[in-house]
């Protein structure tokens, strides 16, 4: 039988645990108890008293509701992960926990103000992702552009076309190299989530990240938890979301119109149109044929002793804007003007610690902390509350609710 505090939830004290990248011994050991005591604790066999509780509170600083309400009752399910080599479970354990947490800002968000439906165009695509051709590739990319009326020019802004589509995006900021960007489904919420690492990453990074994960959306969606697991299966997964990505980025006749001459130095003007990265256009180039095995390696060597290989190390990257997610944060912008939300009644239906709202819905520091700078308030006087999307032209609507 469970003593101690009353309606403990031990599995929200391992998701607390585990988005701080901390080992039951390494907890017990801050709160003042052995390993297996915690394990009790997240197994519900057992509740901490309440003054180790007021430990655990401080020790992992989560707010102390955050433990007492029942967790999102769906699994993950299959997770699209860029790397699955030398990545510690660990740091994985770590963003997980924030894809958790996604789909709880959103169904918050979702209660309150009307996002657009996830609309994308129905693909006539093999099931078995190992039956996908090139050619089923590059079609599925122009389908995806004609959908979105770009024809044959470049993306302005590849999140903000996500979240137009109605697909949210999450900017994590994550000290790994191994987890540039990853995706998956929620089929209680209806919506497909896109995650993005702007850690030590480029504007052209961040958009091939945000388009091979799109390309996870449109290919694999019968993919198997056993098949993103399997080595082999893994790696054609993954180049073929590469391949949709540079499709979609840089479709095949404008590269063959633009791309007369390949060498770094065109490559590099097109760079700047297509805000695509150099190294991901000698692939490209290698995919529509234009390069064989033995040119690409002589460019990718010329990269490096230009010195334009490597994180940030390309000509334009410290220059281009990195793009930002914008649907979460306008979702908050407008509870917090509207008057009817505070900061304390969101972070209280929340119960989640402010930082991890803000870094998850890609809000300014100190939004839902800072009471100085006051948002005024949105008159709802009519029945629905309209905010301009100034980069599509797009009227996103907010329908008044009871709250």
């Amino acid at each position: 039988m469970s003593v101690g505090v009353p309606n403990f939830q031990g599995a929200r004290l391992k998701e607390a645990r585990l988005s701080r990248g901390l080992f039951k011994n390494a907890l017990g050991a801050l709160v003042g108890v052995t390993g297996q005591a915690i394990t009790n604790y997240e197994e519900g066999k057992d509740s901490p008293q309440p003054e180790r509780f007021g430990r655990i509170v401080n020790a992992l600083n989560f707010p102390r509701d955050f433990f007492f309400k029942p967790i999102f009752e769906e699994d993950l399910g299959v997770v699209h992960w860029r790397s699955r080599a030398a990545e510690s479970k660990s740091a994985r354990e770590m963003s997980e926990q924030r894809m958790k947490w996604l789909r709880e800002i959103f169904y918050f968000l979702n209660e309150e103000v009307e996002f657009s439906e996830e609309v994308l165009p129905n693909l006539d695509l093999p099931s078995d992702f190992k039956n996908i051709t090139n050619d089923h590739i590059e079609n599925a990319a122009e389908k995806i552009r004609e959908h979105w009326g770009l024809r044959s020019e470049p993306i302005p802004d590849m999140i903000l076309a996500l979240e137009n589509a109605g697909i949210p995006v999450v900017a994590l900021n994550i000290v790994s190299d191994k987890q540039d960007g990853f995706c998956f489904h929620s089929p209680r919420l209806g919506r497909t989530f896109v995650g993005v690492n702007t850690n030590n990453a480029s504007a052209s990074r961040v958009r091939l990240d945000a388009a091979h994960e799109l390309g996870h959306m449109v290919l694999h969606r019968n993919v198997t938890k056993s098949q993103v697991n399997t080595p082999a299966s893994h790696k054609i997964i993954e180049k073929q979301a590469f391949r949709f990505a540079g499709a979609l980025l840089f479709p095949k006749k404008a590269f063959l119109r633009e791309v007369n001459v390949i060498s770094l130095d065109n490559l590099c003007i097109s760079k700047r149109r297509w805000g695509i990265a150099i190294s991901a256009m000698i692939v490209r180039a290698q995919d529509l044929g234009l390069l064989n095995q033995d040119e690409s390696s002589y460019l990718f060597r010329q990269l490096t002793k230009r010195r334009w290989r490597g994180p940030l190390r390309e000509p334009f990257d410290r220059e281009m804007s990195i793009e930002r997610p914008r649907m979460l944060r306008r979702g908050f912008e407008v509870l917090l003007g509207s008057g009817f939300f505070a900061r304390s009644s969101i972070l209280s239906e929340l119960s989640l610690p402010a930082e991890e709202i803000e870094e998850i819905a890609c809000l300014e520091p100190g939004t839902l902390t800072d009471s100085v700078s006051q948002m005024p308030p949105i008159s709802l006087r009519n029945e629905r509350r309209e905010v301009l999307d100034l980069e599509s032209g797009k009227i996103i609507q907010f329908p008044r609710r009871i709250v």
